[in-house]
């Protein structure tokens, strides 16, 4: 019996999973080339194609796909074992693969991932910025983080919910005195607006309660929040987005916030991990970090007072055409 080549078989599986093998190779941590060989090997070996290859794609077979049904969860399942069977150790290494939202990653998550690496030198961290949620065992995650604005969907992975990110309303000044200065929700229809993909209306809460819903199209559909940002920058709309990430353009004069006595509906922030009995040393510690870092309130980890504070400028600063979006710090 000839001896089974189990790592053309899980090569196999990344380009399936990838959709194709420059993907897949990067998937299972091999050259494009090798990807390439393995499954040439694997195929030789069965007697059956595993793939349709023509100049602009690569398409897994029906035959394929039979054999990727079976045998993935297999792989799968193993690497479960290793991870389970590594936790074991004291010592933090190896690597974690980490999916997170783009604005997720930039703005709450590096401060962890930092402090991680400098805590165990021989850590490696792979952050892939990720909207949508992908599957943790089919793509060799450890972790994902997820935004909704709802409740999370049913997953058959344990989950835990870490941060609420508050959103806010956004414009340039130049479109602010185009339009004029809006004093409620209902003066921002008819507004060009920047949002998100899945946008259809925003809810204006004033003192966390909704009292206004505004029907949007926007002019620019998008999951990346920097290109969000971007275009509200350039004067193209009103946005929505969470202070934290237009702190710096706010502090810039590139951006007033309007209506500032409204916020609108938090995302939330969801991690999900699969359902191990035993978890890594280093997802746990990844974990015990992140909860070090964001569990404490924003407030209490920034020791700045009022006095020390730089107040960020906000519409009202726009009612006279003189006066721009000034910076004022007191000391």
């Amino acid at each position: 019996m000839k001896t089974i080549d189990w790592k053309d078989w899980e090569i196999f599986c990344r380009v399936v999973e990838g959709g194709g093998f420059t993907q897949g190779a990067e998937l299972a941590e091999v050259p494009k080339s090798s990807a390439s060989a393995a499954v040439a090997r694997l195929e030789g070996q069965l007697g059956v194609r595993l793939f349709e290859r023509t100049t602009r794609r690569v398409r897994v077979t029906q035959r394929g796909q039979q054999l990727y049904d079976r045998v993935a969860p297999l792989f799968g399942a193993l690497r479960e074992i290793s991870a389970e069977a590594a936790s074991v150790s004291a010592e933090v290494s190896g690597s974690i693969r980490i999916a997170t939202p783009y604005e997720v990653g930039s703005q709450h998550l590096s401060p962890t991932v930092n402090r991680l690496l400098k805590q165990h030198p021989s850590l490696r961290v792979q952050l892939d910025m990720n909207w949508d949620q992908p599957d943790l065992i089919r793509h060799g995650y450890d972790l994902a983080f997820v935004m909704t604005d709802t409740s999370l969907s049913d997953s058959s992975f344990a989950s835990k919910r870490v941060v609420l990110i508050e959103r806010a309303f956004y414009a340039a000044p130049s479109l602010i005195r185009e339009r004029g200065l809006p004093r409620a929700p209902q003066d921002l229809q008819g507004w060009p607006t920047v949002g998100n993909l899945d946008d259809s209306h925003w809810e204006f809460l004033r003192d966390g309660v909704e009292t206004f819903s505004l029907d949007v199209e926007p002019r620019i559909c998008t999951h990346n929040a920097e290109v969000r940002l971007k275009a509200a920058v350039d004067g193209l709309g009103v946005t929505r987005l969470s202070p934290r990430f237009v702190h710096e353009q706010l502090v810039q004069g590139q951006l007033v916030r309007v209506l500032p006595g409204y916020s609108s509906s938090p995302l939330k922030v969801y991690v999900l991990m699969p359902a191990r009995k035993l978890m890594p040393a280093s997802v746990r510690a990844f974990l015990n970090a992140l909860e070090e870092t964001l569990g404490v309130p924003e407030n209490a980890r920034r020791p700045a007072s009022r006095l020390g504070a730089t107040l960020l400028p906000d519409a009202e600063a726009l009612e006279d055409d003189e006066a721009t979006a000034t910076i004022l710090t007191l000391e």
